[in-house]
């Protein structure tokens, strides 16, 4: 399948991964309520427990961790690797564009770095074990590397590496430095609709209902149809 990265399929890419992104988030801050019984603190890329949760729930508290990379990552990979499967190309259109919007290179690399939740739950459970840190390390190769290999499998254009390259870097790059930075400092820094609602800055309701509005606008374009709207042609060729 060849894909053409219409600047109407990258909105839609940057407005998936930003949902993407600010559900994972999202996952820690629900669940996070769910254990503790009040609501904690959330931005675009950091969450916090409500005051004196993780002393009152040591043995769950990490469970609001896990669930964000495990439903809006890990899950929503493993959707786009058994669509990228289907043969038409609609499908495989959808399926390679949502392995990429989970930003699979943040988990790979940033976990390496200690920098991701997986190796915060690791040290949360096992301290600081180098063994639990490896096995969590290939763990995530495992879970990660089957859909990309899948995703280079489909891409058929003319300069295969350099478009991968592109979905794997700058793509990821661009929505990780634009929402977790730009749009964190304008909360953190400059105070921008910081107040809360439910512990989430109005700012990042904000850009989550404009990141819903685009992706509903342009998800035909990713190969997903608009509701009520027949299966039409795809930007894309076999």
């Amino acid at each position: 399948m060849r894909v053409e990265l219409t600047p109407r399929y990258l909105l839609a890419f940057v407005c998936l991964g930003a949902l993407l992104g600010i559900g994972h988030e999202l996952a820690h801050h629900v669940v996070g309520r769910l254990i503790c019984g009040a609501w904690g603190y959330k931005t675009f890329n950091s969450f916090v427990l409500a005051n004196g949760c993780r002393e009152q729930h040591p043995q769950t508290a990490w469970l609001a961790t896990l669930a964000g990379p495990v439903l809006f990552n890990y899950l929503p990979m493993w959707i786009g690797f058994f669509r990228m499967r289907r043969a038409d190309a609609g499908s495989k259109l959808c399926g390679l564009t949502l392995v990429f919007a989970t930003l699979p290179t943040f988990r790979i690399v940033f976990s390496v770095l200690h920098a991701n939740d997986e190796p915060w739950i690791i040290r949360y459970l096992f301290g600081h074990n180098e063994l639990a840190f490896w096995l969590m390390n290939v763990a995530i190769w495992l879970l990660t590397i089957p859909p990309l290999i899948l995703a280079w499998q489909t891409i058929q254009n003319r300069h295969r590496a350099l478009l991968f390259a592109f979905y794997l870097v700058v793509l990821p790059v661009f929505v990780g430095l634009f929402f977790g930075m730009v749009l964190e400092n304008m909360i953190i820094k400059q105070h921008i609709l910081a107040d809360t609602l439910w512990g989430m800055p109005y700012l990042v309701l904000l850009v989550e209902g404009l990141a819903y509005l685009g992706y509903q606008m342009n998800r035909q374009h990713i190969g997903v149809p608009r509701s009520g709207v027949e299966r039409g042609p795809q930007r894309v060729s076999t």
